[in-house]
């Protein structure tokens, strides 16, 4: 494995890791709603984040272990800052079932190897980007996302990607083909027109006394 690429792949993913949890805990603090916002996905993300640190560790691999830990701070953050907006609560179970799944996952691989941990955690991220995209695609209103995240984190999972490729990690193969799939679902949503969205999804209707929310609205960006 040629190290120096490896180690600048690995530090290039890790400022990323970093840079895509930071828009939507800004634009959550800078607004007083968290509309289209998943408090579950954030809450699975906290958890994901913690786990990859901790595999980290283990492995005593830097570059595994540093990019999910400099993500903690932000995505908890937006996770307190969603809860007390009025972000989604769906789903709420959804944390409590993916911390018992990981704590088992880590604890199977004293018996039967890294194998399912693997797996668990190369497909960890589909516990953020799931949850945000059913949000956002059953919203009438997603201006509370932060797009530069999204974008973000495509890019991160490309840079995660190929240093998983170096460096023989295949949980990272495996989460940067679920974190760019779901990344652009949310993508592709945010930017559809209104109109478009009203006859794709059928959804309930606004309540009374709700504002309208215009396509501009919709393609707003951190």
């Amino acid at each position: 494995m040629p190290l120096e690429l490896a180690s600048l792949i690995g530090l290039a993913a890790t400022l990323l890791a970093f840079g895509y949890t930071v828009p939507q805990f800004r634009k959550l603090r800078r607004t007083t709603s968290a509309a289209g916002v998943s408090v579950a996905a954030l809450a699975c993300s906290s958890i994901s984040n913690v786990a990859w640190t901790t595999y980290g560790v283990i492995e005593r691999d830097v570059w595994v272990a540093l990019p999910a830990a400099v993500s903690i701070p932000a995505t908890l953050g937006a996770l307190v800052l969603a809860w007390h907006r009025g972000g989604s609560r769906e789903r709420l179970w959804l944390p409590a079932a993916w911390a018992v799944l990981v704590g088992s996952a880590g604890l199977s691989a004293l018996w039967v190897g890294h194998g399912p941990a693997t797996v668990v955690l190369g497909c960890s991220v589909a516990l953020l980007v799931t949850p945000a995209a059913l949000t956002a695609w059953r919203s009438h209103d997603v201006a509370a996302i932060a797009v530069s995240g999204w974008v973000m984190l495509i890019v991160d999972a490309l840079f995660a990607g190929a240093y998983g490729v170096l460096a023989d990690v295949d949980a990272n193969v495996i989460y940067a083909a679920v974190a760019t799939a779901g990344s652009l679902a949310i993508l592709v949503r945010v930017g559809l027109p209104a109109h478009v969205h009203a006859r794709l999804v059928r959804l309930p209707a606004l309540p009374a006394g709700a504002p309208a929310v215009s396509a501009d609205e919709l393609s707003l960006v951190a």
